[in-house]
């Protein structure tokens, strides 16, 4: 009879973790994702074909993620792509080899929902640039645009 009790202890505290673990991660703007973590790649290396459409055109791809507890990415998404092409495989790929540590207020290793823009090709000139990635801007999604 003692043993029955801490198993079904164990089995109660096991479902308490697995529905927290179930729940939807938070939603957090590109702005405010380095409140929760940090990027820790200094570059990301991605998948990127020898011929490919578009590929040396200037371009941008949005993509959402999440940040899982273990600082990996899951859920990857591309939400948008400009010019149309093979930009968003290199997008995912990218997407895919990020890495996040924990910032001091997000001890609890929160799992989050967020997007970046990933310029490809952009031009030098800032007003360029900034053009070129207004074009992928998104200013809200929701974890149903997953």
């Amino acid at each position: 009879m003692l043993r029955a009790v801490p198993l079904a202890v164990l089995a109660l505290s096991s479902t308490v973790v697995f529905a927290q673990s179930d729940l939807p991660p938070r939603v957090v703007v590109p702005d405010k994702l380095a409140g929760y973590w940090t990027l820790v790649n200094s570059s990301v290396e991605a998948d990127v074909p020898i011929m490919a459409r578009n590929i040396s055109s200037p371009g941008c791809a949005t993509v959402s993620f999440v940040v899982e507890k273990d600082g990996h990415t899951s859920t990857i998404k591309v939400q948008r792509v400009v010019p149309a092409g093979d930009l968003a495989k290199i997008a995912t790929s990218m997407a895919t080899n990020m890495r996040f540590e924990p910032t001091v207020t997000n001890a609890g290793r929160d799992r989050v929902f967020s997007w970046l823009i990933f310029p490809f090709n952009a031009p030098t000139d800032p007003a360029a640039r900034t053009a070129v990635m207004k074009q992928c801007q998104i200013d809200k999604l929701g974890w149903n645009d997953r």
